[in-house]
């Protein structure tokens, strides 16, 4: 019996059942309160979704870089995504001009760890990048390229 366990176990994982979907099903907790999820991920439009700290000096240093080419990323969906509560994230969009890219969003997950968990992420910035298919193309950690980044997502 255990044997035939373990063999409809394997032939389960070989056709591709339990693989993983491409996006985590996340949900984020954004500056103004409203919710954001993983559902509201545009199909058809690239998609470069950060996993961030705001206390993080790297995050700091990638922060200004980003916000200083923010007009090449104007066809892309951006996410920011922060574990930190809320009003560390409201203290952070006080600092950056979100308001001013509608392509942008930010929020934290909180204590799921959802996003986090589903990268395995052990360094921050975290980033990943997605083109127009929905396929992932890029994943940085700690040093993100954004030089790299931006012909990824044409």
């Amino acid at each position: 019996m255990i044997n035939l366990i373990f063999i409809l176990n394997m032939l389960v994982s070989c056709n591709g059942f339990s693989q993983k979907p491409l996006l985590p099903v996340f949900k984020i907790t954004q500056a103004n309160g409203s919710v954001y999820t993983a559902e509201q991920v545009e199909a058809g439009k690239p998609l470069l979704m950060v996993y961030f700290s705001p206390e993080c000096d790297h995050c700091q240093v990638f922060m200004k870089s980003f916000f200083k080419s923010a007009d090449e990323f104007k066809s892309t969906q951006v996410l920011f995504i922060t574990y930190l509560p809320l009003d560390r994230l409201v203290k952070f969009e006080s600092e950056y001009p979100l308001n001013k890219y509608k392509n942008i969003v930010a929020g934290t997950e909180g204590m799921s760890f959802v996003v986090r968990n589903f990268y395995e992420i052990k360094e921050m910035p975290f980033a990943v990048v997605y083109n127009k298919k929905g396929t992932l193309v890029g994943k940085y950690e700690r040093e993100i390229p954004l030089d790299n980044i931006i012909p990824l997502l044409k």
